[in-house]
């Protein structure tokens, strides 16, 4: 191949913009008369249109001349004589209209030590001068035919020596930045001079590319300091080209390539080694300066695991795969062997991932050479567990924009059994990012999205040979991509669009997700469960916002009816998913255990930390999150050998009848009632307690299915009391209900009034009220108050109690029953209870104001008849014993 063209390299960079006419006159008088004359014969140059081989060396000179007397001034420049731009353009046409046919003219020589000249004097070339100059003085110097060296050819040949010498000092002068090169300026030029290298097909000019980039290396080896040293980024491009041409057939090439390697190995230890290893890493590498070409790449594959940053080995290893696509069966050799020896150990840190994975997937097909084959496959298989997520997102983006062809990347990633486990696992990682709380740090390399991760486990699992791998990841897969449905059914609109944009293709991530869940379980031996959820319409519930739920239910109750072998393990893994109480898709997990507890295998393994985990869910507060727990609870009750898990939860429950949303305080009453069903006195004798209690202020509960609920929960609750065990604090909290029992009797509810009559018969039972049993059984509200009035007359001032308590009831019926009770027990207390009389005194004033006109009107009147029987007692003399009751025992 030609290299490149004269006009393609000065395509590279444009002058900054300047004026070929000098609008100003100079100071001549600090100039020698010599100076003086290059001033004047350089402008009188500059007007004539065409030039003389004598007179362009005549100007040359002049320049020089004029470049000495203003570096001798203090704060010189030389735009105070001619703009140094149109000096420097004048020049770079010189060395251009030089013939590359043949070297007969000392011209070019001279253009570029007149360069060097300028570049030491003031002001600065700009980058683009440099690169302009560059290109020219390459150009015209290296596309000069061969020429070896003779008795008839001998001043040719030293014409030749004396102008790559002059191309070497140019070259040196213009990487100059001050007191030492310029890195930056060093890489530019390495891009004008490496295609000369790598596009021609003459050895000549590639030998001397290599001289040049040899000489150049070995004069920066000479500054202590180079500035830019760490912008400098064509290391690793440039170690994988000298290291294969090291192993170049032509002897000049391989001398060449090793000796610019050695200069390029000593800058890297000069300035990126330690400074205790930089002596004895530079003996080492003196003893195989010009050595075999196997020295060179043990040397280079240290440098390139110890000294180059990870674009920068990309960069060798990208050289090294395209000479595994060349014509030249010694150049895919080369690149075998080389890659062989950099990659024998583990693979280090490697930049620009993506690249690597684009060259493999559009030219594997393009290398035959087995050795070749087998080598991209290894890279291939090391940057896929190394590097999951570019190589996954690389992949997918060149086969949605490209034709799939017939060697498919998966059918490799999946060949190997321990790669095939570590891209899973790595693939499983990133499924997590949707479902665990925000704020987590950004990475700093390319992650690929829970989406993208789905459709490659897709493609993985598609792979039949890795059946046994997939068992071992079946629990984690399985609860990852359900979680992952929730996600995108639920609350991925926004993510499922920005995928999109990268993976054009996969329009439906909610399906395809799904169709990745259907195909992990056919794998691991479940295509019974697929069919049985199909039938129940579950694959449609979960991927439905409104039913999702429902189907999450429906797969996990598969697995409880089927009898899946991993429903333990995967219960585990969700309760350990549970202990995240920031956990997005919680719901998703809740549900699934719940249907799974179910099991009794699974409720077997509930241990204390299980339920505290659940318990602490309790307190997010969330309804839907809360009721899923309550049937867990529910769940525990049922299987009837779980009391000491269920302790750790009653609190939990019984704190949930204070909830503020009604749906959840009816759910749980019906928990508790479930609860009361399937719990024994003997092991659960202080909940119940603590539930009798808890239950008596839903006895005035506006709501008639809380308030009936209530009831029913109590007259369980009373079915498993004994007399025996009747003791302070129940039998005191079953005393304090005794007339809202009787009152609510008169409910306006049929059913809680219906309820109250068994439950007072339950109560006069364990409290040993026989008499007052059978008038409970059959007589009405008001019969029954006179009743307990009469025979238990010691425990008056109780009832006045409860009747005042009821006064507040928002039932009109049961507060004009308790204004009437507590008339009728007042007329019964002695003087010894005149405080409590002055309370109920005042509770019946207040309740003449009541909103109900029955209340108030009976309230009035109890008030008038209580007044005048008082007035009545006082105007009529007694004995002071005959108004007295005797003092009542209170049990």
């Amino acid at each position: 191949m030609n290299p490149p063209s004269d006009e393609q390299n000065r395509k590279r960079v444009t002058f900054a913009p300047s004026t070929m006419h000098v609008s100003w006159t100079p100071n001549l008088a600090g100039l020698r008369q010599s100076e003086r004359e290059a001033y004047h014969f350089i402008l009188e140059f500059l007007q004539q249109e065409h030039a003389s081989e004598f007179d362009k060396l005549q100007f040359l000179q002049a320049v020089v001349t004029l470049s000495a007397a203003v570096r001798a001034q203090a704060d010189g420049s030389m735009d105070d004589y001619f703009p140094k731009t149109v000096l420097a353009k004048k020049i770079e046409t010189f060395i251009l209209e030089e013939p590359v046919e043949v070297l007969i003219s000392n011209v070019r020589q001279q253009a570029m030590l007149c360069i060097v000249a300028l570049s030491q004097v003031n002001p600065h070339f700009y980058m683009s001068q440099k690169l302009d100059l560059v290109c020219a003085g390459i150009s015209s110097t290296f596309c000069l035919p061969l020429i070896v060296p003779s008795l008839d050819r001998k001043e040719s040949a030293s014409l030749y020596l004396q102008t790559i010498q002059a191309l070497d000092d140019m070259l040196h002068a213009l990487v100059m930045d001050g007191t030492g090169p310029n890195m930056l300026i060093l890489q530019n030029f390495l891009e004008i001079i490496l295609p000369w290298l790598t596009l021609s097909d003459k050895v000549h000019e590639q030998t001397r590319a290599l001289g040049t980039i040899s000489r150049m290396l070995r004069f920066v080896c000479n500054f202590p300091e180079l500035s830019h040293v760490m912008e400098f980024s064509m290391s690793g491009k440039l170690m994988g080209l000298l290291g294969l041409s090291c192993m170049n057939p032509s002897y000049e090439l391989g001398v060449g390539a090793s000796e610019a390697l050695h200069y390029l190995f000593k800058i890297l230890v000069l300035h990126r080694s330690m400074k205790q290893e930089t002596e004895s890493i530079l003996k080492d590498l003196q003893k195989h300066f010009r050595g075999e070409w196997f020295a060179n790449i043990q040397d280079l594959t240290m440098f390139f695991r110890k000294f180059l940053s990870p674009e920068e080995r990309t960069d060798v290893l990208m050289v090294s795969m395209e000479a595994l696509t060349s014509a030249s069966r010694h150049d895919v050799c080369a690149a075998s062997k080389m890659l062989t020896m950099i990659l024998k150990s583990s693979m280090p840190e490697i930049g620009k991932v993506p690249e690597i994975i684009q060259f493999i997937y559009h030219n594997m097909s393009s290398i035959t050479e087995d050795t070749a084959q087998a080598t991209i496959k290894k890279i291939l298989h090391l940057l896929a567990q190394t590097y999951t997520d570019e190589v996954i997102l690389t992949l997918f983006k060149m086969e949605d924009h490209s034709q799939r062809g017939a060697r498919k990347p998966w059918e490799i990633l999946a060949s190997f059994p321990k790669g095939y486990e570590v891209i899973m696992e790595n693939l499983l990682h990133r499924l997590t990012p949707y479902q665990k709380s925000r704020g987590q740090g950004a990475s700093h390399r390319t992650e690929i999205s829970p989406l993208i991760a789905t459709r490659a486990i897709h493609e993985l699992l598609l792979e039949p040979s890795r059946r046994m791998e997939v068992q071992v990841l079946f629990s984690s897969l399985f609860m990852a991509l359900l979680l992952q449905i929730s996600f995108l059914v639920l609350e991925g609109a926004a993510e499922i669009i920005q995928d999109q944009q990268h993976v054009t293709e996969w329009v439906d991530p909610v399906s395809s997700t799904v169709e990745a869940l259907k195909t992990l379980m056919r794998s691991a031996g479940y295509g019974d469960h697929v069919s049985y959820v199909q039938k129940l319409g579950g694959w449609e519930m979960l991927t439905s916002p409104e039913m999702h739920y429902k189907g999450v239910a429906v797969l996990a109750r598969a697995m409880v009816l089927k009898s899946c072998w991993h429903s333990r393990p995967i219960f585990s893994l969700t309760v350990r998913i549970l202990q995240e109480l920031d956990h997005a898709n919680h719901l998703t997990a809740l549900v699934f255990v719940t249907e799974l507890l179910q099991c009794p295998d699974v409720a077997a393994t509930v241990d204390e930390v299980t339920v505290h985990i659940l318990a602490d869910w309790f307190q997010y507060e969330e309804p839907a999150t809360v009721k899923l727990l309550l049937r867990a609870v529910e769940i525990f009750a049922k299987h009837r050998n779980m009391v000491p898990q269920l302790r750790i939860l009653e609190p939990y429950v019984l704190n949930c009848c204070h909830s503020a949303d009604s749906d959840i305080v009816m759910e749980t009453l019906l928990v508790l009632r479930c609860l009361v069903e399937n719990l024994t006195w003997q092991d659960s004798s202080s909940f119940l307690v603590q539930l009798a209690f808890t239950l008596a202020p839903f006895f005035e509960e506006k709501s008639e299915h809380l308030r009936l609920a209530a009831f029913e929960i109590y007259r369980s609750l009373l079915a498993k009391v004994r007399r025996k065990v009747l003791v302070f604090p129940l039998k005191h909290q079953v005393l304090n209900l005794v007339v809202p029992l009787v009152l609510h009797m008169e409910d306006v509810n049929i059913d809680v009034a219906q309820i109250c009559r068994p439950i007072l018969r339950r109560v006069a039972t364990i409290l040993g009220w026989w008499k007052l049993k059978a008038i409970f059984a059959k007589r009405d509200t008001w019969t029954i108050l006179r009743a307990l009035l009469e025979q238990k007359a010691n425990k008056a001032l109780w009832f006045l109690k409860q009747c005042e308590a009821l006064f507040n009831s928002p039932q009109a019926r049961i507060r004009q029953a308790a204004v009437w009770f507590a008339g009728q027990i007042i007329q019964t207390l002695g003087t010894e209870d005149t405080n409590e009389i002055e309370e109920a005194y005042s509770a019946l004033r207040h309740m003449q104001e009541d909103g109900d006109p029955m209340v108030s009107c009976l309230a009035r009147q109890t008030l008038y008849v209580l007044e005048a029987k008082e007035k009545q007692l006082v105007d009529t003399p007694t004995s002071c014993f005959c108004s007295r009751r005797s003092r009542k025992s209170w049990f």
